[in-house]
C-alpha cells in the first residue's frame, strides 16, 4: 500500500493517512471496496490507457478511470519508460496500482526501491478540485497538515513541493485539469531530510515531464 496523505487532492481518498488537517470537499463519490466479480464482469473491465497500452497488471476496478481523474490522458503505469525505472534504482517487478478501491481519485502506480524495498516512489494523477484556480488553488486548499516548500520549475512548468515529515516528499505539476503527483517515501529510523527526498521526486518528474501533457 502506498503511504499517501489524505490531503493529496483536497478530497476524500481511500488511502492510508499520514497526517491530518486536510481540506474536505463535498460531492465526491465514496470509494467502493473491491468485490468478487464473475469472469464476464472481469472481461468487461478496462485494462488499457487512452492510447490502448495494456496496464502491467489486471485491475478489478471498473471505475479506475473515472470523473475523478479524467483531467489528463497521462497514465504513469504505462508511460514511464523502463529505462527511467531502472535509472532510479526501482524494482520493475514491484510495480503496483495505487488504487486500493473502486472510484478512487488517485490513478497511477508505485514502485519499490530495489536496494530498499520498504521505501517507495509513486506517480499518479487526480483531478483538481478547483481547475480554474490551478496549482495556487490546490496549495491554498491544502495549507494545513503539511509543509509547503518553495516552488520549483521543470521545463518551464511550475512545480509544487510539500513534505509532511522527514523522508517524505510530494511534487505536483498540472496536466490539463488534473495534477500529476510524484511522491518519494523513505522509511527507516533516520530518514533523509525532506530536501534530499524532494530532490529524488523532482528528478523523477524531470525524467518523465516530456510524457506529461500540459
Amino acid at each position: 500500500m502506498v503511504r499517501f496523505r489524505l490531503c493529496v487532492f483536497g478530497i476524500a481518498i481511500a488511502i492510508v493517512p499520514l497526517a491530518g488537517g486536510c481540506a474536505a470537499e463535498l460531492g465526491q463519490p465514496q470509494a467502493e471496496l473491491s468485490t468478487t466479480r464473475s469472469p464476464l464482469e472481469k472481461a468487461a473491465i478496462r485494462q488499457t490507457d487512452d492510447a490502448g497500452n495494456r496496464l502491467p497488471f489486471d485491475t478489478d476496478f471498473p471505475n479506475r478511470w473515472s470523473g475523478n481523474n479524467d483531467g489528463t490522458t497521462y497514465e504513469p503505469c504505462t508511460q514511464v519508460p523502463f529505462e527511467v525505472v531502472d535509472h532510479f534504482g526501482l524494482d520493475r517487478q514491484s510495480i503496483a496500482d495505487v488504487a486500493a478501491s473502486d472510484h478512487q481519485t488517485a490513478r497511477g502506480c508505485e514502485w519499490r526501491f530495489a536496494n530498499d524495498p520498504r521505501s517507495t516512489l509513486a506517480q499518479f494523477v487526480g483531478n483538481l478540485v478547483r481547475p480554474s484556480a490551478g496549482l495556487s488553488g490546490h496549495k491554498e486548499l491544502n495549507r494545513a497538515g503539511t509543509t509547503w516548500l518553495p516552488d520549483a520549475s521543470i521545463a518551464g512548468r511550475r512545480v509544487l513541493r510539500e513534505s509532511a515529515m522527514p523522508g517524505d516528499c510530494a511534487v505536483y505539476v498540472q496536466s490539463g485539469t488534473a495534477l500529476v503527483i510524484t511522491t518519494v517515501t523513505r522509511m527507516g529510523l533516520n530518514p533523509p531530510p525532506s530536501e534530499r527526498v524532494c530532490g529524488e521526486a523532482l528528478d523523477f518528474l524531470r525524467a518523465t515531464i516530456n510524457q506529461i501533457p500540459s
